[in-house]
């Protein structure tokens, strides 16, 4: 992995603690982390994010 841009850090970092939660939760979920370099860098963080927050 790498590290996150600077805008998603500020997302997240922007997040109540109810949403950061349910984010630790979806985390186990992400395919994106399991699926190394073939996946979309933080397609589905960003797409969480987009759900549940604006970006």
């Amino acid at each position: 992995m790498g590290d996150l841009p600077t805008k998603l850090q500020e997302c997240i970092q922007s997040l109540s603690l109810e949403q950061l939660e349910a984010l630790g939760e979806a985390l186990l979920d992400f395919s994106a982390i399991s699926q190394g370099e073939t996946a979309e860098p933080n397609a589905d963080l960003l797409n969480w994010l987009e759900a549940n927050q604006a970006v």
